[in-house]
């Protein structure tokens, strides 16, 4: 079996057996890894917090023919201020979900580029939300960055269906046009066609455009945000084969009295 070492962020983790845990994480260099941890659920086990969702490690491997197998994991940080916010835990686990649902497993050859665009995203992410004012907003700017570095750039210069430029008057977002359609376009629009304001139009563009941290400064009201977050729920559900499961803990912690802020308890 070859050794590598390799940075990741782990998105999503699995018990296997007795005492065993499946981890998938992201590395720059290898793309969407997923690897046995042995032994990992056993308490006094040293792969316990290196195992634990969003913690951002180095990882010794062994390649294997089905699963990679861990040897020894450095953690560099867990992000614990994540952990101890639930509404922000519920959002950084819909974006680990999310890009794990999007992404292929390995994909090293010949997309190192891509991979690390990615794992840079999902890094710079996490560090945002950890300190974040508004962090509907920042995922949403996750969301739209996320698909054009996976090559789901959503038009919005012009009409995706005719290519007419936006003057004025009505506009709509349509997912399988793969973006913006003028008025005339937007009645011939699939079932997933949502009307938008201007308003709305203006704020995702500037979330494509802007880093994580200059996000917050966004001045959007709640009629804004939901339109931007119809349009692209509309434009990542018809890019997947699969119901995220953290969509349902989202939206409960949300509705939750004080939108759910408390603290909690890693795993």
């Amino acid at each position: 079996m070859a050794l590598y070492r390799t940075e990741g962020i782990v998105l999503k983790t699995r018990n296997l057996g007795e005492a065993d845990r499946i981890v998938t994480f992201y590395s720059p260099t290898k793309g969407k890894v997923r690897a046995v941890a042995r032994g990992a659920r056993r308490p006094r086990s040293r792969f316990v917090s290196s195992t634990q969702m969003f913690a951002h490690a180095d990882f010794l491997v062994f390649s294997g023919k089905s699963l990679d197998n861990i040897s020894q994991v450095e953690v560099k940080t867990s992000f614990p201020r994540l952990h101890e916010d639930l509404v922000k835990l519920a959002f950084a686990s819909y974006a680990a979900e999310l890009l794990d649902a999007m992404v292929e497993e390995g994909g090293e050859s010949g997309e190192s580029a891509g991979n690390e665009a990615i794992f840079g995203l999902l890094v710079s992410y996490l560090r945002a939300l950890s300190d974040a004012r508004d962090p509907e907003m920042l995922t949403r700017a996750f969301e739209i960055k996320l698909s054009s570095i996976l090559g789901y750039r959503p038009v919005l210069d012009s009409c995706a269906r005719c290519g007419a430029a936006h003057s004025g008057g009505e506009v709509g977002f349509d997912p399988e046009a793969g973006g913006l359609v003028c008025g005339g376009c937007l009645g011939r629009g699939g079932p997933g066609a949502v009307r938008l304001s201007r308003g709305a139009v203006e704020i995702l563009k500037r979330l494509l455009q802007l880093d994580f941290d200059r996000v917050s400064r966004l001045g959007a009201g709640p009629g804004t945000r939901a339109e931007i977050e119809r349009a692209m729920r509309a434009h990542l559900d018809f890019r997947l084969d699969r119901k995220l499961q953290s969509l349902e803990f989202l939206a409960a912690v949300k509705a939750a009295p004080g939108g759910g802020r408390k603290a909690v308890t890693p795993e």
